[in-house]
């Protein structure tokens, strides 16, 4: 893993994040709730998930992209801490961060997330153990 120290978005705030790619400065909005260790889950076969990608589970219990669908939405539970990809034969898993406080511009979200709105109500009544915020940062 990189280290990797982004600049100051304003003095006195901190913002240090090891990842294995430098996508973002700035991944989370807040400390509270804290950033937990993450879980693991299967994942399909032939997938080809983005790090940071806001995630659900099927009813095989696999990560999937969430979605914000009226016939047939995923709730969102997690985000994917590192990319992940399957072919077409195998098995893996993704890890997904299930805590934190994140800052919604620095996800990965399916296109049905197509306003603020639904972004920042997408955690919301996740099952347990699931305690995420999405805000700006700022």
């Amino acid at each position: 893993m990189a280290n990797v120290t982004p600049p100051y978005a304003d003095p006195g705030r901190a913002s240090f994040e090891e990842l294995d790619t430098y996508l973002q400065n700035f991944l989370l909005a807040g400390s509270h709730p804290e950033l937990k260790p993450a879980f693991s889950a299967p994942i399909p076969n032939s997938v080809n998930y983005a790090q940071f990608t806001v995630v659900g589970k099927n009813s095989s219990g696999q990560l999937i992209p969430a979605t914000w669908d009226a016939t047939t939405p995923v709730k969102a539970i997690g985000v994917l801490v590192h990319a992940v990809a399957l072919g077409a034969s195998g098995s893996a898993n993704g890890s997904f961060w299930y805590s934190g406080c994140f800052n919604m511009d620095s996800l990965v979200w399916d296109a049905s997330f197509d306003t603020e709105a639904k972004k920042l109500a997408a955690f919301e009544g996740s099952p347990t153990p699931t305690t995420i915020i999405v805000a700006k940062r700022g």
